[in-house]
């Protein structure tokens, strides 16, 4: 089991270990002096009361986080490319503010910024990181003298007393995962600060190409395009590059700047060495003859690296094993495992590969669908924009 997934599976255990204990203790005390035991249906009341002091909670949290994220992306000289709660997201579009529903990326990863070299030479984005932590632990600090105020308060009071506590024990968990240095099911801030001290220009370049935005080192391009050269070269940023130019047949380009980023590979996560060893194998068997790629696929890609590949869940990991699996081995069931992730990794994409890699995944579909066609239920996980 992989680090990222052990402690994501601690944290919703502290979650659940925490609302059962809380729920058990101080909300059951709490109800036999609540304004709700002399109402019919006391107990469902005292349900929906719960209920809504969680969503209260939820949505405090999630609102106070963006604030922070907003106001820190503004001091530490960012542009905001999207702010989004939940699933309501507001963005610009040719200097117009426009809104859409948007994928939910958590609590911790729905504003997105680039940076406003114009305004700053070396954007900041530690008041970004770290704003909405701030904002959260002020929060709780007045969630809990609110509930120290009222407790003892019998009817009214006493349950506006319990609902702010209930919410300062959700934004409580809420802050505990977001600083948490370990990328979850998504990118918290505590992950997003160790990259960033890593390497502030990296960590900068990333959200620029992330945007589809990347600024020359020197800032005298031609300010009408907003394409430009990177400042540097960044692994990570390489690693996105590699989706464009596998959908632009540039399977050249793809070795020499898969080699380049080999000579990086300590700078890479595991997962990203992981995602570049699955886009090499797919530029071969792309660009090689079957016989060729035969003896490749039997000298270089080990037991190990198709087992990796087959447990990953990056978009191109599982483009790669569904190549492997359905075109190499012929494996019916070992497809539709793979298959079983592919949406939730399409979503996960940032905005700007997620086109190329709708292209190369349906492109390797067909590519399965043409030498089984037999297996009938195939083409119902093309993906779509």
């Amino acid at each position: 089991m992989k680090k990222e997934n052990l402690i994501g599976i601690l944290m919703y255990l502290l979650v659940f270990a925490v609302a059962l204990i809380y729920g058990f203790t101080v909300l059951q005390t709490h109800f036999t002096s609540s304004s709700f035991v002399d109402k019919p249906n006391p107990v469902l009341l005292y349900a929906l009361y719960i209920l809504g002091s969680v969503a209260a909670g939820v949505i405090a949290t999630g609102l106070l986080e963006g604030i922070g994220h907003l106001l820190g992306a503004k001091v530490g000289g960012y542009n905001i490319v999207s702010a989004c709660l939940f699933y309501f997201t507001f963005y610009k579009d040719k200097g117009k503010l426009k809104f859409k529903f948007a994928s939910y990326d958590g609590l911790t990863g729905e504003t997105k910024i680039t940076p406003n070299y114009e305004k700053r030479v070396k954007p900041n984005p530690f008041p970004f990181l770290i704003y909405g932590t701030v904002f959260n632990v002020a929060w709780v600090v007045a969630c809990v003298v609110t509930f120290f105020t009222f407790y003892k308060n019998k009817g009214f009071y006493g349950d506006l007393a319990y609902l702010f506590l209930t919410m300062g024990i959700i934004a409580s968990l809420c802050t505990i995962y977001n600083i948490v240095p370990v990328k979850m099911d998504s990118e918290n801030d505590g992950f997003r600060l160790v990259k960033a001290k890593r390497d502030v220009e990296g960590f900068n370049q990333l959200l620029a190409s992330e945007s589809g935005v990347e600024v020359s080192k020197d800032n005298n391009d031609n300010p009408e395009l907003d394409i430009k050269k990177p400042a540097k070269f960044i692994p990570e940023v390489a690693v996105s590059e590699l989706s464009e130019l596998l959908e632009n047949e540039q399977y050249e380009e793809v070795f020499e700047l898969i080699n380049k980023i080999k000579e990086h590979e300590n700078d890479l996560s595991k997962r990203l060495q992981l995602e570049t060893s699955a886009q090499y194998i797919y530029a071969t068997y792309m660009s090689k003859e079957k016989q060729e790629f035969d003896i490749f696929y039997d000298k270089d890609v080990s037991f190990q690296l198709r087992r990796d590949l087959s447990n990953e869940y990056t978009l191109p990991a599982i483009r790669t094993y569904l190549l492997l699996a359905g075109i190499m081995d012929g494996s019916h069931s070992e497809c539709l495992i793979a298959l079983k992730k592919v949406l939730k990794a399409y979503k996960s994409l940032p905005a700007n590969r997620k086109h190329s890699e709708l292209i190369l995944f349906n492109k390797t579909l067909d590519l399965v669908i043409d030498a089984h066609p037999k297996w009938e239920e195939l083409p119902n996980y093309k993906l779509y924009e």
